[in-house]
């Protein structure tokens, strides 16, 4: 809900998306969260060891120190893990900025500002470095282009892995995903999983209540996640599909991996289990997290049957399909836009937070740690200085560190220390 643009949902949430007319985010809920039971298919023996890693969120705080100010409505921060110790900002306007050492590079790492719509929920939406970026110094980026609105996928080169700049003029188009009618709802986040693959999320299309009926839909992009091998080409296209994507020989769009979402806006891979873990944003009432192990056979987590955990509309709900539940939702008016994050992996805080699950609200701009056996702990900060301001992304450094970025321009570290 982030921007619904011209829209009948704006009019109805006015107060809260006003300020945020020009944010490609999806809009989430959170009041006090309600825990629902895990449906992931996850063997119970990894659950133990997932239980067992995480430590007690009762006793810990989290904080966010500004590393970086000035960016002009940032959504994602990502690192390349190059090492070049090098963090690289998306800017809504289409370009991307180099952060070293806390200090911006005076010179723009990628401009595409001119292919970009930034109406509504549009803009330069993601930016995923290829998992062998030093030496095939490949790099994809997501984007709503300015003649039509249609999400982009499309990839690009380096000159060298530590060259300051990419050319435009290396930018080749894999994947164009309808989406005229409506300037929301794209989704558009772009992150390859532990098995080499793109995985590429997608909004239902726009507008309010699954008004184009997408999200169910085998044969529709909208409203997925997709999951391609953007390092060969088959079949005159400019990537391959991968042969155990659940639809491949079957009814259906070979490039779906998993189906029935909203607004997936962020979502990211736990490094240790390679768990999908995705925020996805909510409609009337409630924001979910999704957790997916990382073979899903035709998954289908329910939008528009289904709102998180809560019935929404029956008639698209389908005789004979088991919907995946979410881990956990976060009631409105506590949230209203989620804000995925991750799987906190790194060394600093381990004994704090290994294994805690690290989300936001952009709205709220109210931050959860959530772990299996405990569930959500709001922390009593909050990330972003004033209401509409809130974080777009989160993204993990070369240390494996969380970062975020908040919609004021603002580059953020997180902390953590006992209570």
């Amino acid at each position: 809900r982030i921007v619904e643009g011209i829209m009948e949902e704006i009019v109805r949430r006015l107060v809260l998306t006003a300020t945020a007319a020009a944010l490609p985010i999806l809009l989430a809920c959170t009041a006090t969260p309600t825990t629902v039971a895990s449906a992931s298919p996850i063997s119970s023996g990894s659950q133990k060891a997932q239980a067992r890693a995480v430590p007690n969120l009762d006793h810990v705080r989290i904080g966010w120190k500004p590393v970086a100010r000035g960016f002009a409505s940032p959504t994602q921060v990502a690192s390349a893990r190059d090492g070049e110790s090098r963090l690289f900002v998306v800017e809504k306007s289409g370009r991307v900025k180099v952060v070293r050492r806390s200090h911006i590079v005076k010179h723009k790492y990628l401009n595409l500002s001119h292919k970009v719509t930034t109406l509504g929920e549009g803009g330069l939406l993601s930016i995923a470095f290829s998992p062998t970026f030093r030496s095939d110094k490949l790099l994809f980026v997501a984007y709503a282009r300015r003649n039509g609105g249609d999400l982009v996928i499309a990839r690009m080169k380096a000159s060298r892995a530590s060259a300051p700049q990419v050319r435009n003029k290396t930018l080749r188009t894999l994947m164009v995903i309808e989406h005229s009618r409506y300037d929301n709802h794209y989704g558009g986040q772009l992150m390859f999983g532990p098995d080499g693959k793109l995985y590429i999320g997608t909004g239902d299309g726009g507008g309010s209540n699954d008004v184009l009926n997408t999200a169910g839909q085998r044969t529709d992009f909208r409203g997925k996640i997709l999951r391609i091998n953007p390092f060969r080409s088959c079949r005159g296209k400019r990537y391959c599909i991968p042969h155990d994507n659940p639809f491949v020989g079957k009814r259906g769009r070979d490039q779906i991996w998993l189906m029935g979402v909203r607004n997936p806006w962020r979502f990211s891979f736990d490094r240790r289990t390679s768990n999908l873990w995705i925020g996805d944003v909510g409609q009337d009432s409630v924001e979910e997290i999704d957790r997916v192990s990382a073979s899903p056979s035709r998954i289908n987590l329910g939008w528009s049957c289904r709102e998180g955990d809560q019935p929404f509309n029956s008639s698209r709900c389908r005789t004979g399909v088991k919907y995946l539940g979410p881990v956990a939702t976060v009631d409105h008016p506590q949230a209203e836009a989620i804000t995925g994050g991750f799987v906190y992996r790194g060394d600093k805080y381990r004994k704090l937070l290994g294994g805690a699950y690290i989300f936001a609200d952009y709205v709220t701009r109210r931050v959860w740690a959530y772990s299996k056996n405990q569930g959500k702990h709001l922390q009593p900060g909050r990330l972003g200085p004033y209401d509409y301001a809130g974080p777009t992304s989160f993204g993990v450094d070369d240390q494996r560190e969380i970062l975020a970025v908040t919609y004021d321009g603002t580059l953020w570290r997180m902390r953590a220390s006992h209570r």
